[in-house]
């Protein structure tokens, strides 16, 4: 009876270990096989004082088109279609009850369905800037937020997940950017 409570703790411990290394296995599975998208979006720097420095993006697609019949409630879990243009951007091309049996798509919240057309909730929202880096990210998006060809999220998606990965405009990648600018 002694090595019970030392059974309940290690199976306590093993399982707050568990959640989060799972999480992480996840989020690096759609980071090295998931396949790449682009959405062209704009990006505030707002601060948070407890999560540090971001840039809130917000992709252009605000809605989707809903299929006749289709009945979705404010805040439901439905699976956005993907399709790519010839430009090499993603949009939604359709919304899902269920996952598609074929193709590229991505888990969002519906919103206001009206004119047969649903507003989404990108799974994603936030890009976290290094706090060295932000100030610098927050001149260079106020430089470029005008620009013709626009600030563009590269996202890695798989099975219905989404993982932003960074950000580029007119193909340089936004990391790359700010560290040309900070030397």
């Amino acid at each position: 009876m002694k090595t019970l409570p030392f059974l309940i703790f290690g199976i306590v411990v093993l399982a707050q270990w568990a959640a989060p290394l799972s999480q992480i296995w996840t989020h690096e599975k759609v980071l090295t096989q998931g396949t790449l998208i682009k959405l062209k979006c704009t990006a505030p720097d707002p601060y948070d004082p407890l999560r540090g420095r971001y840039l809130a993006l917000r992709p252009n697609q605000s809605e989707a088109p809903v299929t006749a019949g289709m009945e979705l409630k404010h805040g439901a879990q439905v699976y956005a279609v993907l399709t790519t243009g010839a430009d090499g951007f993603a949009t939604i091309t359709s919304l899902s009850l269920t996952p598609p049996a074929s193709g590229e798509y991505l888990r969002v919240k519906s919103g206001y369905v009206y004119n047969s057309k649903a507003d989404i909730f990108w799974p994603f929202d936030r890009f976290y800037v290094n706090e060295k880096l932000a100030p610098e990210a927050d001149k260079w998006f106020a430089e470029n937020i005008r620009s013709t060809q626009g600030i563009t999220a590269e996202v890695r998606v798989l099975n219905g997940r989404a993982v932003l990965e960074d950000l580029s405009l007119d193909g340089k990648p936004f990391r790359e950017i700010l560290k040309a600018r900070v030397k």
